[in-house]
């Protein structure tokens, strides 16, 4: 009958979706194949910093109010999320971390799929990947800053398809994710920029209705912000979060290498994108490069040919504005990067094509993906090592912590905090506070005990720039709270933190109410590795 799909039409069609369903399978396995190691990393100090603070959130406080730290809020709400979802372990917030980037990956595919090519997104997902893995290690990962990629690329796609309905409602969408991104890492509002000049440039459309849509875009945005503000007025947390994350940190974000930027731009950039300790990690900088160049400056690229090397623009003036060119300040470029990176190699396939014999081509073609996996399989074996053969029984534990810190070799000791953590457990009471008086707070997640006050690390209280009546309100937080242990820790300078080349233990002799406070009610314990225990008599 008319208008009927015959029976083979039907046949070939659920063939067509059987394959792609299982193409799709692959790759998704591949995917999370390549993540699957970070699932072995421990914290860093700055995930403890973040789990600390969820921990609070936990129990019912709110951050800056209960818990003194310098991130926006949206990283220690994740890792609460994640604490909730997976159980509160280091494992949960790498979890997340795995399905966030899993699940970012298969938006910038749709991105590329539209705006380049089906082989530019598959390989601008792939490269995202690959790069966030073998880049990063556990100290990197697991950052407000690549949190921030799910909800970018997820504004980046809303982007698209607005501009392709013209479509008021998706662009409200779109600002929303731009806010919820904001609330995780501050610099990128910068890509806010780039739905406003869409609708602003689009062709064939009344200035109104780009005005309309341009204004959906900074509504939907600064409404989640204004959200985000209400809840913060309402918990008592408003004051402080402002304070903390435009003022003292203004002071803070000072603090930075005496080198001019002038000099400092081009080598970082330059180290990132073209020395980065693997080949591949190289091989999709440069091909980064070829991808901007081909879409920049050949006309045939497309109408949106400048959105995405734009993107890769905003994202990099954001690290530059930082000046701290810390590793995970690269993270929020790896998206657009993947991307361009993909369009790269498109686009050397096709110049390899164009310029040559078929069978010149084709050759081509196969010693590049042959060396493309030969780098890729090298980096990560060399990367995941540690992991890799703690997992198959190669290594001990012991072994594989030395990976993440050793004592006497740095300022950071996974094991010691470990240590440390076992024995306040042993000898506290689960509802008992403890307080670290250093740059340790993996110690409170780790030892599963409250602080006893909301300075979490000793950086507030020794900064010059810092009230000085914060250091009274210290003092009167240990009296009411009475902790059981007080640790003090040895061997952690930071400068490029708070200002100072003294430790811990230094910074304390330059604190007499402090220490009058701690020789009148807490005697010398016993010393674990860096850890100077305090007990309260």
């Amino acid at each position: 009958m008319h208008g009927l799909v015959p029976s083979s039409a039907k046949h070939g069609c659920a063939l067509h979706w059987i394959r792609a369903a299982g193409i799709t399978a692959l790759l998704l396995t591949a995917a999370a194949a390549s993540l699957a190691p970070i699932l072995a990393y421990p914290f860093g100090r700055d995930q403890g910093a973040f789990a600390c603070v969820a921990d609070v959130i936990l129990r019912g406080g709110t951050p800056y109010r209960d818990a003194w730290e310098i991130k926006p809020p949206g990283i220690y709400y994740l890792f609460s999320a994640s604490f909730a979802l997976f159980g509160r372990s280091m494992l949960a917030p790498r979890l997340l971390d795995l399905v966030w980037s899993l699940a970012a990956a298969g938006l910038l595919f749709s991105v590329g799929k539209r705006l380049l090519s089906l082989l530019a997104g598959t390989l601008g997902a792939f490269f995202f990947l690959v790069f966030y893995a073998l880049g990063f290690d556990y100290w990197t990962t697991t950052q407000c800053d690549g949190f921030a990629s799910l909800p970018i690329a997820a504004a980046a796609a809303a982007l698209v398809a607005a501009e392709r309905r013209r479509s008021p409602g998706l662009a409200v969408l779109c600002g929303a994710l731009i806010g919820i991104a904001i609330t995780i890492k501050f610099t990128l509002g910068a890509f806010l920029l780039l739905p406003c000049l869409a609708a602003l440039f689009a062709r064939e459309e009344t200035s109104r209705a780009r005005a309309a849509r341009t204004g959906a875009y900074v509504g939907g945005c600064f409404g989640v912000l204004g959200i985000v503000a209400a809840l913060m007025w309402l918990s008592g947390a408003w004051h402080d979060m402002v304070y903390l994350l435009f003022t003292w940190n203004a002071k803070y974000a000072a603090l930075r290498s005496r080198v001019p930027m002038t000099i400092r731009i081009p080598h970082e950039t330059f180290r990132f994108l073209l020395a980065g300790q693997y080949w591949i990690l190289r091989a999709v900088g440069l091909l980064g490069l070829i991808g901007a160049g081909d879409l920049v400056f050949r006309p045939a690229a497309g109408r949106a040919r400048w959105l995405i090397p734009t993107w890769a623009l905003l994202m990099l003036a954001g690290v530059w504005v930082q000046a701290k060119f810390h590793p995970y300040h690269w993270l929020p470029l790896l998206p657009p990067l993947g991307l361009l990176a993909g369009h790269g190699l498109a686009a050397a396939r096709r110049w390899i094509r164009d310029t040559g014999t078929p069978q010149r081509a084709g050759a081509l073609a196969v010693a590049g993906a042959a060396l493309l996996v030969a780098m890729l399989a090298s980096g990560y074996s060399t990367h995941f090592q540690v992991p890799i053969r703690h997992a198959l029984g190669r290594s001990p534990q012991a072994e594989s912590l030395k990976e993440f810190g050793e004592y006497g070799q740095g300022d950071f000791s996974l094991a010691a905090d470990l240590e440390v953590s076992r024995f306040l457990r042993e000898n506290s009471a689960a509802d008992e506070a403890i307080y670290v008086w250093g740059f340790e707070p993996l110690v409170y997640f780790l030892a599963d005990r409250r602080p006893a006050s909301r300075f979490i690390t000793l950086q507030p209280l020794v900064s010059p720039w810092s009230p000085p009546e914060w250091r009274q309100e210290l003092i009167r937080d240990l009296d009411r709270e009475r902790a059981a242990y007080i640790l003090v820790l040895h061997n952690d300078v930071f400068p490029w933190v708070t200002a100072s080349r003294l430790d811990s233990a230094a910074q304390l002799l330059h604190y007499p109410e402090l220490q009058l406070f701690l020789r009148e009610n807490y005697r010398p314990d016993r010393q674990i590795e860096h850890f100077e225990v305090w007990k309260r008599m």
